[in-house]
């Protein structure tokens, strides 16, 4: 079986639209029986049963020019892989790009494929974050002051490592991050103190408090 490259991206598209996000493996819950059911399928498994089954059913119009949205912003990393700043991920990610047609052998592809949509929102979401801290003024105040305001979360993930979640949030015009033991969203009143002020207009607090 062959499949072109619109198929292919369009498929993931469709999977990453109807699961509202990546889902990496099927999640499960309960049923009205009590027994778990299947809630979401992973995407790269709805992406696969598509093209073997040949059923492009599911697969929108808008999924297909989405798909190639997509796939054009991953060709754009030609320019990081001839300046040598490109990761192994991206590397894989331009050479699938550039390819214009699929076989049913292309299976560690299609996977790879199906978490590219998201890919793509995380990475112009960071270049916006970069660029809204270059365009920010930094908190005014030496390490060790205290602060206190309210703040807008605009990014949170957990770390394994630390067991804590990085907070990386907006202080009036200024842009703060912190560890903290729980997530984070929203607007939070916060006091803290300066741990120390970096080059790139961002500041970093600890002993962080919630007020309220």
């Amino acid at each position: 079986m062959q499949f072109t490259a619109d198929q292919v991206w369009g498929a993931a598209i469709a999977a990453d639209r109807i699961n509202g996000g990546y889902v990496k493996e099927a999640l499960w819950g309960p049923s009205d029986s009590g027994e778990d059911r299947k809630i979401k399928e992973a995407n790269k498994i709805m992406v696969k049963d598509w093209l073997r089954a040949n059923n492009f059913s599911l697969i929108t119009a808008a999924d297909i020019d989405k798909g190639r949205e997509t796939r054009h912003f991953f060709n754009g990393f030609l320019l990081k892989e001839l300046s040598g700043k490109i990761n192994d991920f991206e590397r894989q990610a331009l050479k699938i790009a550039q390819m214009e047609e699929f076989t049913g052998r292309n299976m560690l592809e299609f996977a790879i494929i199906s978490c590219l949509p998201a890919a793509m929102i995380r990475e112009q979401s960071k270049k916006e974050l970069s660029s809204d801290i270059r365009n920010s003024t930094q908190l005014q105040g030496s390490v060790g002051d205290k602060i206190q305001g309210d703040i807008t979360v605009v990014k949170s993930y957990y770390s394994q490592d630390y067991a804590k979640f990085r907070i990386t949030a907006r202080l009036s015009d200024a842009f703060v991050d912190f560890w903290f033991g729980k997530e984070l969203t929203g607007n939070v009143s916060i006091k803290a103190k300066i741990k120390s002020q970096r080059g790139d207009n961002t500041t970093q607090l600890n002993y962080v408090k919630i007020l309220g």
